[in-house]
């Protein structure tokens, strides 16, 4: 069955802009992407594998020929490297986020070592759509899973971070964790908040609506101490998803 759309960009081409040069980085984020990357994560997000090329083609086809899609900002996205927090109502929130965005850099998603890279066959086939492993503790990631976010990042490369750290179906945002701020701060990149509505009453021709707000730069007054600049950012991103989901809200309550 195919659904109508509706302000449906067309996909951004593959990796438009050259990196952006980071205005900073801090002393974590240096002493962590010198070691060694996990052999769990696809090495180059610059150059995504084919499988993850065509899963993105396939899913972006099916979500606009399922569903109702309207697709907002997607000129606010910046260039790479760079961090997406979205707000989170679904594990298969990632199929109505990924493929709007551009198809190279790799957008990467982490998953827990423990439950989801526990066979064989997983642990080849997850790095070449993205995936790593991360091993959370108490919803705060291991060093494990902070020296693969800064790693990717250092490579121009994408992660997408979903910072409430678990599924607000049917309420307000809900407080976002501080991670999402140290991340940034410590490599010196934007953030892409994503609000997305419509995924946690998912069916065939129901109607999603995905907002990409401008981007968020953490370059808070150089006198903040890192707790301040950590709060700054999180505060931002929580104010642009706010507003995202409160856009599409007045515009579903529109005669």
């Amino acid at each position: 069955m195919s659904s109508s759309t509706s302000s449906i960009p067309r996909s951004p081409a593959a990796d438009p802009d050259p990196p952006q040069q980071k205005q900073y980085t801090g002393p974590e984020y240096r002493a962590l992407v010198a070691a060694p990357l996990d052999p769990l994560v696809h090495p180059d997000p610059r150059n995504p594998p084919r499988l993850y090329r065509l899963i993105r083609r396939i899913v972006r086809w099916l979500v606009l020929h399922v569903f109702r899609m309207t697709i907002t900002g997607v000129e606010n996205i910046p260039s790479p490297p760079y961090i997406i927090a979205a707000n989170h109502q679904a594990w298969f929130d990632p199929a109505f986020i990924i493929p709007f965005f551009p198809e190279a850099p790799m957008i990467y998603t982490m998953a827990k070592r423990e439950t989801v890279f526990n066979r064989g066959w997983k642990r080849r086939l997850l790095p070449l759509v993205g995936v790593f492993p991360i091993s959370p503790h108490r919803g705060e990631l291991d060093e494990a899973g902070l020296r693969t976010v800064y790693q990717i990042l250092e490579r121009g490369g994408v992660v997408l971070i979903f910072p409430e750290g678990r599924y607000s179906r049917g309420r307000a945002l809900r407080p976002l964790k501080v991670g999402i701020g140290h991340f940034a701060l410590q490599a010196g990149v934007p953030i892409s908040p994503v609000a997305v509505q419509g995924t946690d009453v998912l069916r065939p021709i129901s109607r999603v609506d995905v907002t990409i707000g401008p981007s968020i730069r953490p370059d808070p007054p150089a006198w903040w101490t890192v707790g301040q600049k950590v709060a700054q950012v999180v505060e931002n991103v929580q104010r642009a998803i706010s507003t995202g989901l409160q856009r599409r809200r007045t515009r579903r309550s529109e005669p």
